[in-house]
C-alpha cells in the first residue's frame, strides 16, 4: 500500500517562505558586500545631505521674502529669551535680599526710610 502523503499548506507554506527568505537574505548580501554599493550608497548619502542643505536655504530665502523668521533666527530668539529670564531670575533674588535686609533695622523692628532732614525748629 502506499503511503498516503497528505501534505498540509501551512507546512508547505513556510517551508516556501524560509527558503525565500534565505535565497533574499543570500543575495542581499552579495549584493551589499561589493565595493559598488558602498561606494552608491556614500554617493545617495551625500546627494541627501546636500539636497537638505539647498532645501533649507531655499527655504530660508523663501520665508525671508515673505518676511517671516527663519528657523535660524527662531533658536536665536530663544536662546537670547532664556538668557534674559535668567538675568531677570538672578535681579530678583537679589532684590528679595535687598528688601528683606531693609525692612529690618538692627532692633528687629520694620525700619523706614532714611531720615536726612531734622524737624523744624519751634524758636519762631
Amino acid at each position: 500500500m502506499a503511503e498516503d502523503k497528505s501534505v498540509d499548506p501551512s507546512v508547505q507554506f513556510q517551508e516556501w517562505v524560509t527558503q525565500w527568505e534565505r535565497a533574499v537574505d543570500e543575495f542581499s548580501n552579495r549584493v551589499m558586500g561589493t565595493d559598488e554599493f558602498s561606494k552608491s550608497m556614500n554617493q545617495m548619502q551625500s546627494l541627501q545631505i546636500e539636497f537638505q542643505k539647498q532645501f533649507g536655504e531655499l527655504m530660508a530665502r523663501q520665508l525671508a521674502s515673505f518676511n517671516m523668521p527663519s528657523r535660524d533666527d527662531i533658536i536665536e530668539l530663544s536662546e537670547d529669551i532664556r538668557s534674559l529670564d535668567r538675568r531677570m531670575a538672578h535681579v530678583e533674588r537679589h532684590l528679595e535680599k535687598l528688601v528683606a535686609g531693609t525692612k529690618q533695622g538692627s532692633s528687629g523692628r520694620p525700619k523706614g526710610p532714611a531720615r536726612t532732614k531734622k524737624p523744624p525748629s519751634e524758636t519762631a
